[in-house]
């Protein structure tokens, strides 16, 4: 039996301690793509198994939480922290995975997820993850038929672009054609917007609230503002251990010491090493 299971001695443990996460405060988790893909095709280990996103999901809801869209949370928010004890579920990228297999999970726990898609990589195939794996990412029907489903269809920019790099005008353009043109796809306005590699600027957040945006999801925040709000990345090589220390912020101060972070830069570059040996 996994240690994540409910009924194993540690999965009741960890339920046990997110209970008192739910009693204290809200959380976004951000995750990517939900398959059984091999680490050699996934360096950055942005997939995780299908059982293992389930029992996380099953594990919040025994745990209280309440699940509801990043809209609906940020709009919770109201420019402070929101109310305790909600859930915001994310996807970052638009796999199509998210479509066929996270979708019939969530929507049996009655789930309704937020996904944030880069428009110019619509029909295409996500760069990070090997040819060997599921990495293909949603075309516009398949984004059309989630936002059917009742999830949130966010922006993501039109090229994954790293807003922290660019000026004003470069990222308006970033935001405010990909809010339009999956606009145009789903014919609902975007609400929220997810900063690529969870990076951003003071140009990034005014380009966001000029676009007329409710908010934006960040990933190194620890602010519930709304152009900056504080968002969980959650991935194939967390560990319930980490999955815990995520959700009460005690994760990033840990792997922000010295040796950890050692350790870290070691693993990520053997990771490039292995990925770049493997498409050669």
């Amino acid at each position: 039996m996994s240690l994540l299971a409910i009924g194993h001695p540690a999965g009741r443990a960890l339920t046990a301690a997110l209970r008192q996460v739910a009693r204290r405060r809200s959380v976004i988790l951000c995750y990517h793509g939900v398959a059984d893909t091999p680490h050699d095709e996934d360096p950055y280990r942005l997939q995780l198994s299908p059982a293992t996103f389930r029992t996380q999901l099953e594990m919040l809801r025994d745990a209280g939480f309440r699940f509801v869209t990043v809209a609906r949370l940020a709009g919770a928010a109201a420019d402070g922290p929101p109310p305790p004890g909600l859930a915001a579920i994310s996807f970052d990228d638009g796999l199509r995975n998210n479509l066929t297999t996270a979708l019939p999970i969530l929507r049996q726990l009655g789930i309704r997820a937020t996904v944030y898609v880069p428009t110019g990589w619509l029909g295409g195939r996500h760069p990070d993850i090997g040819a060997a794996a599921d990495a293909a990412i949603l075309t516009g029907e398949e984004v059309r038929e989630l936002a059917q489903e009742g999830w949130e269809i966010g922006a993501h920019t039109i090229s994954h672009a790293d807003l922290s790099l660019l000026d004003y005008a470069q990222c308006r353009a970033e935001v405010e054609r990909s809010c339009a043109e999956l606009a145009q796809v789903t014919g609902t306005p975007v609400q929220t917007l997810a900063y690529p590699l969870g990076r951003y600027s003071e140009a990034a957040m005014a380009a966001a609230r000029d676009c007329g945006l409710l908010a934006a999801v960040a990933g190194e925040s620890k602010s519930w503002r709304p152009y900056e709000l504080a968002r969980t990345m959650v991935g194939g090589a967390d560990s319930r251990s980490v999955f815990l220390l995520k959700l009460t912020d005690r994760y990033e101060p840990l792997s922000a010491s010295a040796p950890v972070r050692a350790l870290q830069i070691c693993k990520k570059a053997a990771r490039r090493r292995i990925f770049a040996a493997e498409t050669v």
